[in-house]
């Protein structure tokens, strides 16, 4: 069986919890234990485990254990920013529920984000092999109508997900999905991969697609090759599998009820979940100071904000591997330009950027390499000694002004222009309402407005149809890395994924000079093919491989990344009983959905 386990790997995990600790602070860290494999590889050899008794009453207050436990009449209420009246449970049809799914709906596994952990969901455990995968499913599981969840179930999930284009149809076939029992499934890989790269994959995945509902789009896959028709379908009503069944979704409110046959029911003791409908961030902040929720998953909380909660009101920060980038069209005369690119980026002052957004959930990017881990420095230890070959882009105005010079561009009256007398400009596109990113994207525009770029902040409420449908943009900002720290994931999406293709209309080769020679004499770069090469290396060879790629990230920028962040979850301790942030389970997305699950979120007797 796959499986991470060693001394070293666990040294190497307690210095990472140390690291993400000491970057945002003991109070609002989350601590982290654990590798790829089993549950049952993850506590038997790991000595932090013995931290947590799996009681609910680790990690600080927790007062309640499995033994002690008793019923009560509490509901838990939470927020959403969707009217519920609208919502419908096809995963892969607009309006679905992702924040409220995660109770519903069970996930195939879990994932601690800040050590690439995996814990078992459907799956108790996988064995992964040079040409196959086995996994093994866990027993107890049931669908809300009845009945048994079974190997079958995973396997007609993950043949529709290969269908349908997820992540995991790179390394798995459709036709190489088959049931060896009714509690295994074993997959053929393409080729070989990493054990992160796959576990990876399923991540996203939920049970969440009962046979009775979408046979029809399997099988149209699997005679046409397409199903056109899956993302039309629409469930007003979900058979889900998680520890929470649908009760009724009305215009103000979503509301489920706990679900007695799931596997962990024993260890939830309050009867219902509610998700009240809250569009606003303002709104947020005033229901939870006002008591009138218990939680909320993830909102960006202004330090002045977060200081006027009460003392029962529990912040958990979790590493977002996530943050503000800028995305080039790459089709646009000037930013297909590497010059223009590259001065752009040394234009923006990102440690101002980061203080304006937020200084305490966001910090600068250190080197633009594609890599995460700014907070504690993680990136460092995969660009080893050719750390210091990278260019930093520290701000640098005089080195943007020759940059432009060498490209043609000439300023005029105060202002950039190209050859023809084209003004160099920067409009700015960001999703409204995104309060941190609205104060980040105005230092942005002050910056290159002052260097003489024409440069405006656009907040959008069409933001998204824009830049997937219509693709109407210039420059944008979103997300530069993938939400995971093992690297492949944001090299992927930044050199190769959908985004890089579609979007940024970023080329599929390049030609790189040697890392830490700009000058010297180039190579061409076949994007699909190294990072298909990365996903099957492990050790020393994908680290080399990984500086290569992060090196074509430096000078090509197919974004410039600017800064990462920290997502901000909240817990009342008032009604309710939970660990504190230095519990393994509390950074598992989110933890007003997992924690139950492992007794750790529990109703206080009333």
């Amino acid at each position: 069986m796959s499986n991470d386990h060693t001394v070293d790997a666990q040294r190497d995990l307690r210095k990472t919890r140390r690291r993400f600790m000491q970057a945002v602070g003991a109070a609002g860290a989350a601590s982290i234990a654990g590798c790829a494999g089993s549950n049952q590889d993850a506590v038997s050899t790991d000595e932090s485990a013995t931290e947590s008794s799996g009681d609910g009453s680790d990690g600080g207050d927790s007062e309640t254990t499995q033994d002690s436990m008793q019923m009560t009449d509490r509901t838990f209420t939470t927020a959403t920013t969707s009217v519920p009246k609208d919502m419908q449970f096809n995963p892969y049809g607009q309006k679905y529920p992702d924040r409220a799914a995660l109770a519903i709906f069970e996930n195939l596994l879990y994932v601690n984000e800040a050590s690439s952990t995996f814990m078992p969901g459907i799956l108790e455990s996988w064995d992964i092999g040079s040409e196959t995968v086995t996994l093994s499913v866990r027993d107890g599981y049931h669908w809300h109508s009845g009945e048994a969840v079974t190997a079958e179930d995973v396997a007609f999930k993950l043949e529709l997900e290969i269908h349908n284009g997820a992540a995991i149809s790179n390394v798995v076939a459709a036709e190489d999905v088959t049931v060896a029992d009714e509690s295994t499934v074993e997959l053929g890989l393409k080729r070989a991969v990493s054990d992160k790269v796959f576990l990876y994959s399923l991540k996203p995945i939920a049970l969440d697609t009962p046979p009775a509902e979408f046979q029809e789009f399997l099988d149209a896959y699997r005679q046409d090759g397409e199903a056109p028709e899956l993302a039309e379908k629409t469930l007003e009503e979900p058979n889900g599998t998680g520890p929470f069944q649908f009760v009724h979704a009305r215009n103000q409110e979503l509301v489920t009820e706990r679900f007695a046959d799931h596997p962990d029911a024993d260890k939830i003791n309050f009867p219902r979940m509610k998700w009240s409908y809250l569009q606003s961030n303002q709104k947020q902040w005033t229901a939870l100071r006002s008591n009138t929720i218990d939680g909320i998953d993830n909102v960006f909380t202004p330090e002045n904000i977060a200081q006027s909660y009460g003392d029962h009101i529990r912040e958990i920060q979790m590493p977002a591997n996530w943050g503000m980038g800028v995305m080039f069209n790459h089709e646009h005369e000037h930013y297909s330009q590497q010059n223009v690119k590259q001065a752009i980026q040394y234009v923006i002052d990102r440690e101002k950027l980061a203080q304006t957004a937020g200084g305490k959930m966001h910090v600068p990017v250190e080197v633009p390499s594609g890599l995460p881990g700014n907070f504690d420095g993680s990136y460092k230890e995969w660009l080893g000694e050719s750390l210091s070959d990278f260019d930093a882009y520290e701000p640098n105005t005089e080195k943007a002004a020759q940059l432009l010079n060498e490209a043609g561009f000439s300023k005029q009256d105060g202002s950039w222009v190209d050859a023809n007398g084209k003004p160099l400009e920067f409009p700015y596109k960001i999703p409204s309402g995104w309060n941190d990113w609205t104060a980040g994207g105005q230092s942005i525009v002050q910056d290159l407005n002052d260097f003489g770029i024409d440069a405006s902040l656009n907040p959008s409420q069409s933001y998204w149809g824009d830049i997937y449908g219509n693709q109407e943009y210039v420059v944008a900002g979103l997300g530069w890395p993938d939400g995971k720290l093992y690297p492949y994931f944001s090299l992927n999406k930044l050199l190769n994924g959908t985004r890089s293709r579609d979007i940024l209309k970023f080329p599929r080769e390049v030609e790189v000079p040697p890392i830490g020679e700009p000058e010297g004499e180039t190579r061409t770069v076949e994007l699909e093919a190294e990072l298909q090469e990365l996903a099957g290396l492990t050790g020393e060879e994908a680290k080399q491989k990984t500086q290569e790629l992060a090196w074509v990230v430096n000078q090509h920028l197919p974004m410039a990344p600017l800064m990462e962040k920290v997502d901000q979850s909240w817990v009342t301790t008032d009604d309710w009983n939970t660990v504190t942030a230095d519990d393994e389970d509390a950074i598992v997305d989110w933890p007003q959905y997992y924690l139950p699950r492992e007794g750790k979120l529990t109703a206080k007797p009333e």
